[in-house]
């Protein structure tokens, strides 16, 4: 890879043409490795909203496809820095170094690993780029971390790669590369925490089991989509102490960033208390968790927190008489509610030509229903197929509360 002047602007000045266009005119760019500058080009596009700040450094290289996708976004990379502590950091996987980068912010010393050559290379060169008075010279590690010796550092992290040998995802920790399940006990000596991002994925229950010294996880969503669960462990004894003297608590912290602001929940991460089921069907007020606490699963600590009731056991959708204007995520007045029958099928278009359709436990998939009723996609109307406590299968008809 040689990155000049010339190839940055050639970039640049093409960064809005069609990529295959490019390709069947490269030989009228004399001088200029299209195809290279092809692949910036799509990795520039696929990045600008998830990297803003690195999208406007023009001399930043990219990585390649399956970098790209798999780097967390600034917003979850910056998150990750607000909840690890310390002076020194190891990244043992550092892709394209976002996570790296972020991380490493206000740190005394930085170690990126990566086991790919032309990796290693884009980070050198970008780290030189970033560089400012905030971060710590990069000490960039080519080589298979298994293979080096693990530094004595205060946090390591850790992004295992989610595709097998033939491309396809996986997402059990087992599959992932490196097998985080059997490399914990090297890192945990190492370290004073270790964080590990996992695939939105992954089965939080198995996560619990098969990690040592789990202290949090966070589950990270950005605009209601599950993008990131991060596990952060340490070998300091269960009953630990904080500086201030209070005993530390295992949590669930639950974070999606929305357009409108931040839904952050703290939960115990503790077995789940039971969840309370609604003791008189469907009433004014039906509440949607956010998309990350339907991935903690904490329905019963929901429940208990909110003074809400769910519809049935596996219908996760609250209820309530009395409005909870601070319950975390979407909130609907229940306008009317109906037995759901095929004759009810045959007239409820005449009544509501245009809805958001959603199910939840129900008999039929939302894209079903939209079918089976002939109602349009849209408008101000939410209906809800749902089975509830006792009740069986209904439809309810709700109009957004807008808080």
């Amino acid at each position: 890879m040689e990155w000049t002047p010339e190839l940055r602007d050639f970039i640049q000045k093409h960064i809005d043409d069609d990529t295959s266009d490019l390709l069947l005119a490269a030989r009228k760019y004399q001088g200029v490795d299209v195809p290279f500058a092809v692949e910036q080009i799509e990795a520039r596009k696929r990045l600008k909203g998830k990297l803003p700040e690195w999208y406007a450094l023009s001399d930043l290289i990219m990585g390649g496809r399956v970098p790209a996708e798999q780097c967390s976004s600034e917003l979850t990379a910056r998150y990750k820095r607000s909840i690890v502590e310390g002076e020194s950091l190891c990244d043992m996987t550092g892709g394209m170094g976002v996570d790296f980068w972020y991380m490493s912010e206000g740190m005394e010393r930085a170690i990126y690993t990566e086991r790919s050559d032309s990796l290693c290379e884009v980070a050198r060169h970008n780290f030189q780029v970033l560089k400012d008075d905030k971060h710590p010279e990069a000490e960039v590690r080519c080589g298979d971390g298994r293979m080096l010796p693990v530094p004595l550092v205060d946090v390591i992290y850790l992004d295992p790669a989610r595709r097998a040998g033939d491309g396809s995802r996986v997402y059990a920790m087992e599959d992932c590369e490196p097998n985080v399940v059997e490399w914990q006990d090297a890192l945990l000596q190492h370290a004073r925490t270790v964080l590990v991002k996992l695939s939105p994925m992954v089965d939080i229950t198995d996560v619990l089991r098969k990690l040592k010294g789990v202290r949090e996880v966070h589950i990270v969503g950005v605009k209601n989509e599950c993008k990131e669960v991060l596990v952060k462990q340490s070998l300091s004894p269960a009953d630990s102490c904080d500086e201030a003297g209070s005993k530390v608590m295992k949590t669930f912290h639950c974070v999606d960033f929305l357009s409108s602001g931040k839904i952050e929940c703290v939960f115990p991460l503790v077995e789940e208390t039971a969840v309370p089921l609604t003791d008189n069907g469907v009433k004014r007020y039906l509440y949607e968790p956010d998309v990350t606490l339907m991935k903690a699963g904490v329905f019963g600590s929901l429940c208990a927190r909110y003074a809400v009731q769910q519809l049935a056991a596996d219908t996760h959708l609250m209820t309530s008489d009395v409005l909870v204007t601070d319950f975390p995520g979407r909130i609907f007045e229940v306008t009317e509610k109906m037995p759901f029958s095929s004759k009810l099928i045959k007239r409820i278009k005449r009544q509501c030509p245009q809805a958001n359709i959603a199910t939840r436990n129900f008999l039929l998939t939302a894209d079903e229903l939209r079918k089976r009723t002939g109602i349009r996609d849209g408008g101000d109307v939410y209906m809800f197929g749902v089975k509830v406590r006792d009740e069986g299968e209904q439809l309810l008809l709700c109009r957004k509360q807008c808080l």
